[in-house]
């Protein structure tokens, strides 16, 4: 149904707002295996990049709910670097971006031909979309086409619309929903809002769980 694709080793991707956590997951994948964590219920895919560990909390928990897909989006150079340096570094990739020149990453999907809806996480870096995502929907604007995205993101305290400005830009043709911003300050209630959103976008958490048992 689905063929991942990862070609250079790396980890994590990383937020300008200070989403720090101590629950960070590097990635641990070598070349040509699959970083893939399939559910039961086929319709969803969950698509996240994630430095310091709030986005990825908010797309394991997206991921729990539906019982779909999972996949990390990583950068193909890894952000090693402390905290600040990366800041620097994604200044850096997001001016490249300006210029038409997407920063590389080590991810890619074949087709989303199964999928009803797709999910889209990420940090919010200096007011925009963390690049490897930006990245991911440059190189599958093609396949993206026609399908339902719901956008969700995580931030010290900047809002997202610069970001969705640039998803929809990036995928003129897709269908883009509801979406969902987490502060720093609003993790602790994720579970609630993110069970809120599901009712926005129509999904009912109940029926979910049963495909779970």
């Amino acid at each position: 149904m689905l063929l991942l694709t990862l070609t250079v080793p790396a980890c994590d991707g990383g937020s300008s707002e200070p989403e720090k956590s101590d629950t960070e997951h590097p990635g641990e994948n070598g070349e040509g295996t699959e970083d893939i964590t399939s559910g039961n219920n086929g319709r969803y895919l969950v698509l996240f990049c994630s430095r310091t560990g709030n986005t990825r909390a908010m797309a394991e928990e997206i991921r729990n709910v539906l019982n779909g897909d999972i996949v990390e989006v990583v950068p193909a150079l890894s952000y090693d670097e402390d905290y600040n340096s990366m800041l620097v570094h994604a200044q850096r990739e997001q001016a490249a971006i300006e210029q038409g020149n997407y920063p590389e990453i080590s991810t890619s999907i074949e087709s989303f031909d199964n999928y009803q809806t797709i999910f889209i996480g990420y940090p919010i870096r200096y007011g925009h979309m963390a690049t490897p995502i930006q990245t991911f929907l440059y190189n599958h604007a093609d396949k993206l086409s026609g399908k339902r995205i719901a956008l969700f993101a995580s931030s010290g305290s900047s809002g997202m619309s610069t970001s969705i400005h640039e998803a929809r830009n990036l995928c003129p043709e897709a269908i883009f929903t509801e979406t969902l911003l987490l502060t720093s300050a609003a993790m602790q209630q994720m579970e609630s809002r993110i069970a809120s959103w599901m009712g926005q976008l129509n999904i009912s958490i109940e029926n979910n769980m049963e495909n779970q048992t």
